[in-house]
């Protein structure tokens, strides 16, 4: 009785930390709102974008880039995720501050979802010191006070995998709650997508195909119910997929840490920019739908073009490009950022970000691939951004994975393996008859 009772206070009070580490991750969301209000980090343009979105969603019910009593223009660019999640704040207005109070709500869900997920991997010491490096990681309520879709999308694709991973095969509705979260992800940023195959791959291996076929199937038919209108939305809105700014991603790749260009290049990135211009003259909102399908694809033709005139320099140049994305941003308004702290920066995410990718790696065990799942889904999101345009946020889904590879690293460092104890035989004294 005893032993279950010190059971009992021991989880609560593990409770009790997690909870507020959450409380830390919410309140550091809004110190960042403070920070950046009134003007809301403006050189983040991308979120004007999304409100307008948003604010067509209230006014018209449609998913439209029109305004006022313009009529309908689809939308070629931006997926309807998180211009979804943010309407109903929009009902008043759209206020910044509304805004950053609900996704400082999610900065805080994302605290609890990763401390229960790496107790599952790494025990719940494990858990707890994830929970506080992702409460204490100011990137999360950074880019929570901003009107951008990271922090949104953050928080539903590791729901996603930590639903896969921990509901799969125990509960029956497991597999249609995860396919339902992997929907809402991709819909939010498509890059996102890949977390679910994995996650499919590692908990089949996990349980078995017979158990888990069942929850399997359910999570397909959810996601794919999930994503279908969208596709219809797209289909009949430009008569084909659309791909949001892949070409764009990938011609603009090519350039980023690139050293003198040669005549080819030069060619190929003046005749990218003045299409780029051409678009940007565009006036009529329905001729920019359509001119941006047409300009994404021409600028992934020129890309690939040049990829096939230098592919090695282009796969080298692949190195630096994921040094920018995995030291993430500087949580700081440009005017504030100098060349020294960005440096510094740089420096503590490589660390950051190698002690969890090794982390990662050390927690595998043989014979339970659930183990193996946060080194997966770095790799995944490695391998699919590798060759596009580098921005220190596009890594924040997978901060979390890398956060709980942190986080074994240090219970490994604090806790060695049977292997690394002294080998030294032990001095057994004998007490006097």
């Amino acid at each position: 009785m005893r032993h279950a009772f010190a059971t009992v206070a021991d989880r609560l009070r593990g409770d009790a930390v997690i909870v507020a580490f959450a409380g830390v991750g919410f309140l550091l969301t809004l110190a960042y709102g403070a920070y950046l209000a009134p003007e809301w980090d403006p050189v983040r343009d991308d979120q004007q974008e999304y409100l307008a979105l948003a604010r067509g969603i209230v006014a018209t019910g449609e998913y439209t880039r029109a305004t006022g009593a313009e009529a309908f223009v689809a939308e070629p660019l931006r997926l309807p995720g998180y211009p979804l999640f943010i309407a109903p704040l929009c009902v008043r207005g759209c206020s910044m501050w509304g805004i950053t109070f609900v996704q400082a709500i999610l900065v805080a869900i994302l605290v609890v979802v990763v401390a229960k997920y790496a107790a599952t991997l790494i025990g719940r010491r494990g858990g707890l010191i994830a929970a506080g490096l992702i409460a204490l990681n100011p990137s999360f309520a950074f880019f929570g006070a901003h009107a951008l879709s990271d922090v949104f999308g953050t928080t539903l694709m590791v729901g996603s995998v930590a639903g896969g991973a921990m509901l799969i095969p125990s509960r029956k509705a497991g597999g249609l709650f995860a396919g339902l979260l992997f929907a809402a992800s991709a819909l939010t940023r498509p890059l996102f997508v890949v977390a679910l195959p994995v996650t499919m791959l590692v908990v089949a291996l996990r349980h078995g195909l017979r158990r888990t076929a069942t929850p399997l199937a359910l999570l397909v038919i959810a996601f794919a119910l999930g994503v279908a209108p969208y596709i219809a939305y797209a289909e009949s809105a430009f008569g084909r997929p659309v791909v949001g700014s892949s070409g764009t991603q990938l011609w603009m790749a090519y350039f980023e840490v690139r050293g003198p260009l040669d005549a080819m290049d030069r060619e190929q990135e003046e005749a990218g920019r003045a299409a780029l211009a051409r678009f940007t003259a565009i006036s009529d909102r329905a001729d920019q739908s359509r001119g941006w399908l047409a300009l994404d694809d021409e600028l992934r033709a020129r890309a690939l073009t040049l990829i096939a005139h230098d592919p090695w320099g282009f796969v080298a140049r692949g190195v630096l490009r994921s040094a920018i994305l995995w030291t993430g941003d500087v949580p700081l308004r440009a005017e504030h950022i100098t060349s020294t702290i960005a440096s510094l920066w740089r420096v503590g995410g490589l660390t950051w970000f190698l002690m969890g990718f090794l982390g990662a790696i050390f927690m595998v065990r043989r014979g339970d691939p659930l183990s193996a799942l946060p080194l997966l889904v770095i790799l995944a999101t490695w391998a699919i951004s590798y060759p596009l345009w580098a921005e220190g946020r596009y890594s924040l889904p997978a901060q979390p994975f890398v956060a709980i590879g942190v986080a074994a690293m240090l219970v490994r460092m604090w806790k060695p393996a049977p292997g690394a104890m002294s080998s030294r035989p032990a001095v057994v004294q004998i007490a006097p008859r």
